[in-house]
């Protein structure tokens, strides 16, 4: 039995030497005899954080993209025109409209001056004219208002300055004398020759025939025509009734010319080149010298707009 047991020992003792070399193969790497493929280079995924190589344009690309710069600095240089003629245009737009401001200012400075004058003639007011809006002024002007069923707020509105003019030449017109019987006179003296300075039936000049046929009927007007052109209130020819006044601007700027209105669109005056005749306000010689009218005449009525 011990024998056996030995021998049993030592058997397993050599099979156990006997595999330990096929575990050692077993463990080792497989080694072939054949070449092996380099591996292929996995490229790294493209982030922000690296920036891409630009690629090559072909060269018609190129030409494209050089010649568009030339093109906008040609657009520039041509803009620039344009913006300064724009700048020059504001400047000037922002001149007229503080040319025009100041034309207004200066309009109803003088109007308000007028009727100031007239707040004098008529009663309401015995401040000095200024042309400026006062406290007094504004009371004058409420008083007046009132009195004439105006809305009375002080201001001087064109309501309000159309009826006061019209109360005060009411008050300062010539009275009771009538159109027909200023054109009858008119007609009177036709054919009497022009005299630069006459006021007679000798000769007349444009003014001083207006001033004598008015002095026939009872009526005075200044002598000169500047002067006859702040007599009354204004009219347009539309508003215009035998007996009012027409000025034209001929030899001289502003009113340099007189005549006196008969009617159907003519009138009657002293011509430089006929003597006193009856005109038209339609031919082309009068009709772009024509500078205004006025009524001198109470009879002739209220002007209304």
């Amino acid at each position: 039995m011990k024998m056996k047991k030995k021998l049993a020992s030592v058997l397993t003792v050599i099979m156990l030497a006997c595999s330990l070399p096929w575990q050692a193969q077993a463990a080792a790497p497989i080694v072939s005899n054949k070449p092996h493929k380099a591996p292929v280079a996995t490229p790294p995924a493209v982030s922000e954080a690296q920036p891409v190589k630009a690629v090559p344009e072909p060269a018609a690309v190129k030409a494209d993209t050089a010649a568009k710069p030339a093109a906008a600095v040609k657009a520039s240089k041509q803009a620039k025109p344009e913006k300064k003629a724009k700048k020059t245009a504001k400047k000037k737009s922002k001149k007229t409209k503080e040319k025009q401001s100041k034309v207004q200012v200066q309009q109803s400075n003088w109007r308000l001056k007028v009727a100031q004058q007239k707040l004098q003639v008529l009663g309401f007011s015995d401040e000095r004219p200024s042309g400026r809006m006062t406290e007094a002024t504004s009371s004058a002007l409420k008083s007046f208002q009132k009195q004439h069923k105006l809305k009375a707020d002080g201001e001087l509105n064109d309501a309000t300055y159309q009826k006061l003019t019209w109360e005060a030449f009411a008050k300062e017109g010539i009275p009771k004398v009538k159109g027909k019987e200023i054109v009858s006179r008119a007609a009177k003296y036709k054919g009497v020759p022009y005299v630069f300075g006459g006021t007679t039936t000798k000769g007349f000049d444009c003014s001083g025939y207006v001033q004598y046929v008015f002095k026939d009927c009872k009526a005075k007007l200044p002598r000169l025509a500047d002067e006859q052109a702040l007599q009354g209130i204004f009219v347009t020819q539309k508003q215009l009734r035998p007996g009012d006044l027409v000025f034209f601007t001929t030899y001289a700027a502003g009113a340099s010319h007189v005549g006196i209105y008969a009617g159907d669109g003519q009138f009657w005056s002293a011509s430089s080149s006929k003597g006193v005749m009856l005109s038209s306000l339609k031919d082309d010689y009068w009709k772009q010298r024509y500078y205004g009218a006025r009524r001198v005449l109470i009879t002739n009525g209220e002007v209304y707009k």
